[in-house]
C-alpha cells in the first residue's frame, strides 16, 4: 500500500459508455477496490472498502483547475488561461464568462488562474476572491478580490489583498478556501525549481511555502487574526498559519471539526497529505528539511521539530509511477453519494485515487486504501471540486468535469 505497510489490494477498472438525452456523452467509469486490514491503537484503523463510480458532469473546458460553490447553488469552474465559466443544472457552460481576466494572467507551465473562493455571505455581498499569476512585470502571486451587483462589469472591481513576489514558475500552490471562522486561507508554494535553495518554507518572515489566513472582512486590505498560527511570533508574518510546505497545491477545510487537510506536493521520493488541527501554534511540516517522513536529501533534520505527514507514499509503488498528490475533499454531502467522512485524494501522474476515513485523518494515524484509477484517456487528475451540498467532484486535463460516487 502506499503509507508503506503490506496489505494486500485488489482493483479493478469498469468502464460504460452511455448516450443520452441531447447527445451528450456521460462517461460512466466504476473504480473498483477491496482491502484487507487490521485494527490499531486508539480505533480502527480499518481500510475502507469502497467502489466509486465517475459520471461525465461537463466536457471540453479549457485546462480546468478547480470548481466550488458560490454559497447560492452555483457551480463555478477555474480555468487555469484566466477565466472562470459557470456551469448549468445539465453540464452546459454559460456562453458568457462569469469572469475574464486573460489580459493580467500569465498563463505558463505552473502559472495561470488558480484558486478562487466566494465569501461566506457570497449570495448578500457578491464578494469573491481569486489567486492568480499576474502577466504585468514579473508573474508574480496576486491575491484579489472581485465584486458582483455593482454597476461596474465584475473585471473592473478588482481590490489587490496580497501580491508575493515570483522565483520561478514552479510551486505556486494556488488553493483558496474560507475557514469556519471566515477567514481565507491561501496556499503559497516556495516557488523555486528545486530544493528551495533559500530556505523560504521555514523562514516565518517569508509568505513562500505557507499556509496563509486573512481576515478580509477587517482593516485595508486585510486585518490578520489574532490566532493565526505565527501571528505575535517576534520576526514571523503574522499572516503566517503553517510553513514548510514545498507547494500545496490543494487543501481543503473539514466542515465539522475545522482540520485542514494538505496535499503537499513533493519533489523527486515522496508525496504528502498533511492535518493541521485548529489551534496548533507554529506548525511546520517539515519542507525542505524533510520530504514527506524522510530528511530530504540526506540533509540533517530534527523530525520532532516538525508535524509529521500522516500520509506519505513513494514515486515509485511496486509498478506504479506517482509524481504529484492532488489533495481533495472529506465528503459531507446531502445524497449520500459516498460513506460519510470518507476523503479522496490521488496523484496526478498515475491517475491513482485513494479513499481514508477523516476520522483517521485527525488521529494521525491513516489506513489509505486504493479506491480506483482514472483511465488515461480521460487525462490526468488535476483537482478535486465540491459544490455548496457536498458533492464531490474529479476535474482532468483533458477537459472533464467528473462526479463522483460510490458505485
Amino acid at each position: 500500500m502506499t503509507d508503506g505497510t503490506s496489505r494486500p489490494l485488489k482493483s479493478g477498472v469498469v468502464i460504460n459508455i452511455l448516450l443520452i438525452a441531447g447527445g451528450l456523452v456521460a462517461i460512466v467509469v466504476l473504480l473498483v477496490a477491496q482491502s484487507l486490514g487490521g485494527d490499531g491503537e486508539g480505533g480502527s484503523l480499518e481500510p475502507l472498502d469502497l467502489r466509486l463510480g465517475l459520471t461525465t458532469v461537463a466536457a471540453g473546458l479549457e485546462a480546468p483547475l478547480l470548481l466550488v460553490g458560490d454559497g447560492a447553488g452555483g457551480r463555478y469552474v477555474v480555468e487555469q488561461r484566466g477565466t472562470i465559466v459557470r456551469l448549468r443544472g445539465d453540464g452546459t457552460v454559460d456562453p458568457e464568462p462569469f469572469l475574464d481576466i486573460r489580459d493580467r494572467v500569465l498563463d505558463h507551465h505552473e502559472r495561470g488562474l488558480l484558486g478562487l473562493a466566494f465569501h461566506p455571505h457570497y449570495a448578500t455581498n457578491g464578494r469573491f476572491f481569486v489567486l492568480y499569476s499576474r502577466s504585468a512585470e514579473d508573474g508574480a502571486t496576486s491575491i484579489s478580490e472581485f465584486t458582483t451587483g455593482t454597476e461596474r462589469p465584475v473585471a473592473q472591481t478588482e481590490r489587490w489583498l496580497l501580491t508575493i513576489p515570483s522565483l520561478s514558475t514552479m510551486h505556486k500552490g494556488g488553493m483558496l478556501a474560507f475557514d469556519g471562522a471566515g477567514m481565507l486561507l491561501a496556499g503559497i508554494g516556495d516557488g523555486s525549481t528545486g530544493n528551495d535553495p533559500e530556505g523560504n518554507a521555514q523562514d516565518p518572515a517569508s509568505l513562500l511555502g505557507t499556509l496563509l489566513r486573512l481576515d478580509v472582512d477587517r482593516g485595508y486590505p486585510y486585518a490578520v487574526p489574532a490566532d493565526n498560527g505565527f501571528a505575535g511570533v517576534p520576526g514571523a508574518r503574522g499572516e503566517i498559519h503553517a510553513l514548510g510546505l514545498r507547494n500545496p497545491w490543494r487543501f481543503s477545510v473539514d466542515p465539522e471539526s475545522g482540520h485542514i487537510y494538505i496535499g503537499d506536493v513533493g519533489q523527486s521520493a515522496r508525496e504528502e497529505i498533511d492535518v493541521l488541527a485548529p489551534g496548533t501554534r507554529e506548525p511546520s511540516f517539515g519542507w525542505a528539511e524533510m520530504e514527506g517522513d524522510e530528511c530530504f536529501y540526506g540533509r540533517p533534520c530534527d523530525p520532532a521539530a516538525h508535524i509529521a505527514p500522516v500520509i506519505a507514499y513513494a514515486h515509485v509503488d511496486g509498478e506504479t509511477g506517482h509524481c504529484a498528490v492532488v489533495g481533495g475533499y472529506a465528503y459531507d454531502g446531502a445524497a449520500g453519494s459516498l460513506p460519510p467522512g470518507t476523503y479522496l485524494y490521488a496523484d496526478y501522474c498515475s491517475g491513482t485515487v485513494w479513499g481514508v476515513p477523516a476520522e483517521q485523518l485527525r488521529r494521525a494515524a491513516a489506513t489509505p486504501a486504493v479506491v480506483g484509477h482514472v483511465p488515461a484517456a480521460m487525462g490526468q487528475v488535476r483537482s478535486f471540486g465540491r459544490d455548496d451540498a457536498g458533492q464531490l467532484y474529479l476535474l482532468t486535463s483533458a477537459g472533464y468535469v467528473l462526479g463522483i460516487g460510490a458505485a
